[in-house]
């Protein structure tokens, strides 16, 4: 399907929105198979840092893995911005970073709930699901010249509008608020915050932005269970410096997983 390029998203103009959102170029679409493929074509053309692509529908977006990801039209936020970081932190680590952005900037429209992330790349309100993140290199030559990072968020569902097989662990904002926020407030926030973390970010997690991971992070604490490259079961005991996983196995050995889905132990909770 080919792309359709848009004139205005919520009735204004791509270069207002990139004023707006002090970012340096927005390009609007009414609808995208993935708008992470069409800001890779934008990477691989020369954009800058801060590039985004808005697509107010996708008609193949995508997850981790591979995973569908539903982006009907009128409801959420779906972008993906082009990212040159001045250097490339260790891959685990730029999912936790743009979630920890992210999660920042959406706090001022669901007070006094407070987002979360669930490692590796989702964003939590109560427990449920309300936003993903995606990101993917772009190479130039013989090394890695972008990272191209697309995020999908839930902003304006109502129960009845996510796909059965999610509607009893996916939320929105506007589920978690009780009000409807301003998608352009929104996905302004969002963007700019993620922009500013990624345009220097650090080679691991220390200090203040460690300790604020510590707040948000949905499974710590928790009985969890691995599935993938490293299947195990224990105690999520937090995220490590560089992004990882710690979790500490029902021997008693700590483990450090950089890659799997996780979930919730039966009994525990249900966290999708």
């Amino acid at each position: 399907m080919t792309d359709r390029p848009a004139e205005r998203w919520e009735g204004r103009p791509a270069a207002e929105l990139a004023a707006r959102w002090s970012l340096p170029a927005v390009h609007l679409f009414e609808s995208v198979a993935s708008t992470n493929d069409t800001a890779r074509a934008l990477a691989d053309s020369g954009a800058p840092h801060g590039t985004l692509v808005l697509a107010e529908e996708q008609t193949a977006g995508r997850g981790r893995s591979g995973r569908a990801w539903a982006s009907p039209p009128g409801l959420g936020i779906w972008i993906s911005m082009v990212a040159r970081p001045a250097e490339l932190p260790a891959p685990g680590l730029l999912p936790i970073l743009v979630g920890l952005a992210a999660a920042k900037a959406v706090d001022a429209y669901v007070q006094p709930a407070m987002a979360q992330i669930k490692w590796p790349n989702d964003l939590q309100l109560a427990g449920r699901k309300f936003g993903g993140i995606l990101c993917e290199g772009a190479w130039e030559g013989d090394g890695p010249g972008a990272v191209i990072v697309g995020m999908g968020l839930n902003v304006l569902h109502a129960p009845d509008d996510f796909p059965p097989d999610v509607r009893n662990t996916a939320t929105s904002l506007r589920i978690a608020a009780g009000w409807q926020p301003s998608r352009p407030e929104v996905a302004g926030a969002v963007a700019f915050a993620v922009m500013r973390a990624l345009a220097r970010p650090p080679a691991q997690l220390r200090g203040g932005l460690l300790d604020a991971l510590g707040r948000r992070d949905a499974l710590q604490g928790h009985h969890v269970r691995v599935t993938g490259a490293q299947p195990m079961s224990g105690i999520a005991l937090g995220i490590s410096p560089s992004g990882a996983l710690l979790v500490r196995d029902t021997d008693g050995v700590l483990r450090t997983i950089t890659s799997g889905t996780v979930r919730l132990a039966p009994g525990d909770a249900t966290l999708a």
